[in-house]
């Protein structure tokens, strides 16, 4: 059987792409490399040695290619990829809702996905109950009429791929919102009716210090490098959401891109100490595109994706995708 030169080549560049993210993986292997020169003029390198230097390499880069899940994670994983499959609900839909993870007391995961504002009525509830790595899934409208677009006073699937497409054009979104609110009036269920807890400044100084006490913890209880955790995170977005090339090529690293304080990407996520590695995906906006006053260009799977790594394990503890077509971003 003869190999795909090209092919193999593909494979093992995809594989091998968080290396640009590790300046201390690609300073190895460049120093490695410089070894070897002046024995190459004599003598090739077998093929053997090759994929010995590869299995190195990964395993410097463990954790990254391992993708660690924790329970919550890996259940929020298996809950979207089951509301696509069985319910239609994309993962750009997802912006739509509000998702939370509880561990039940029998080790099941119950996701539950909840409409955000006054779409909460239209939208509902689903709720995924993750048990031996399957979800079952309800929704709080099951068994409603679904027909006549934004009249009915149930949203579904069809509903929000119209969503998606009003969110484009402001007016088409007023509209849209202003119909999902008097749909949830009629049923008592504006999310304007619920008052906001009243807030004085003593109790807003004490939630912010210990705000910065628990980031400065997760900072302090760090053991692994915040370039290992970018490449974790990184590789997580690619594969969960099957970025092809092009999209991963376009991603924006936002994680410290700023000056602020050293604990700013730090925080406690389920009491585990998280670092966040935060990426942006946009299509290209030019100048020319702003001096012709073009709107925002949108492509498949644009948006922002954050991703919570446990600071000792290297674990995945939570992640989201916004698609920030629903104003939440």
């Amino acid at each position: 059987m003869k190999t795909n030169k090209e092919t193999l080549q593909t494979v093992m560049d995809r594989r091998l792409s968080f290396l640009d993210d590790l300046p201390s993986c690609r300073a190895a292997v460049q120093a490695r490399i410089a070894q070897e020169e002046e024995p190459v003029m004599k003598k090739k390198i077998s093929l053997g040695f090759v994929f010995a230097l590869v299995l190195v390499l990964l395993s410097v880069a463990a954790l990254a290619a391992g993708l660690l899940l924790s329970p919550r994670a890996s259940a929020a994983r298996t809950a979207d990829r089951a509301m696509e499959e069985s319910r239609g609900i994309t993962a750009e839909m997802m912006t739509f809702f509000g998702r939370e993870e509880t561990e039940l007391p029998d080790g099941t995961v119950q996701v539950t996905y909840t409409g955000v504002g006054n779409m909460e009525y239209v939208l509902g509830t689903y709720t995924a109950l993750i048990r031996d790595g399957r979800a079952e899934i309800s929704w709080s409208h099951d068994g409603e009429n679904l027909t006549g677009g934004y009249e009915a006073e149930a949203w579904g699937p069809e509903q929000l791929k119209q969503m998606l497409a009003d969110c484009l054009n402001s007016q088409s979104k007023e509209a849209m919102l202003g119909k999902a609110a008097a749909i949830a009036e009629k049923h008592h269920s504006l999310a304007d009716d619920i008052p906001e807890a009243a807030v004085d400044d003593a109790s807003a100084e004490s939630f912010h210090t210990q705000l910065e006490e628990q980031k400065t913890a997760a900072l302090n209880a760090r053991t692994l490098s915040e370039e290992e955790m970018i490449a974790i995170g990184r590789e997580f977005i690619i594969s969960t959401y099957a970025l092809n090339d092009e999209q991963a090529g376009r991603m924006e690293l936002y994680t410290n891109s700023f000056e602020d304080s050293e604990n700013s990407w730090y925080e406690m996520v389920d009491g585990k100490p998280c670092f966040k590695v935060e990426y942006l995906l946009y299509a290209p906006y030019t100048a020319e595109m702003i001096d012709r006053n073009e709107p925002q260009p949108r492509m498949e799977k644009d948006g922002y994706y954050n991703v919570f790594v446990n600071v000792e394990t290297g674990v995945i503890e939570e992640y989201e995708y916004n698609s920030a077509l629903a104003g939440e971003g």
